[in-house]
């Protein structure tokens, strides 16, 4: 009796489904990759979200970090940049923006790969276009 029940019942499932114009899908087909949380991954191995302060480098900073964007192809953020190569002049650092490029996804998590850092002031030359560290695929 149960095997008959479950007989007729696929049966009515599957007749429903190519009833006049079957199943009806709208609106647009869901992402490729799955979206989930975007990290980047400070100098000493810290995966952090929106940061406000993290090492760039073994001898660089960014302190006071505000994101105007994350989660993107790139992420923006202004603060100020500080690092051994400025000191005795520069306690607080100077005022610049770092910009994080080369999202790279892995499963559900995206990573920044590379990251630049601008300033009206003279900085260190290798905080410019360099490497972030990601997870190994």
């Amino acid at each position: 009796m149960r095997k008959q029940a479950l007989t007729l019942l696929a049966l009515a499932l599957t007749a429903a489904c190519g009833a006049a114009g079957g199943v009806r899908v709208e609106g647009p087909a869901p992402p490729s990759e799955s979206r989930g949380p975007v990290y980047v991954v400070a100098y000493m191995g810290d995966a952090l979200q929106r940061p406000s302060d993290f090492a760039l480098t073994e001898f660089s900073s960014m302190n006071g970090v505000r994101w105007q964007s994350w989660g993107g192809e790139q992420a923006v953020g202004t603060g100020q940049v500080s690092g051994t190569w400025c000191l005795p002049g520069c306690e607080k650092g100077y005022p610049a923006t770092i910009t994080l490029t080369g999202l790279t996804r892995f499963e559900r998590t995206g990573y920044y790969a590379r990251f630049t850092v601008t300033s009206g002031h003279k900085i260190k030359d290798d905080l410019t276009d360099q490497k972030l560290e990601v997870p190994p695929r």
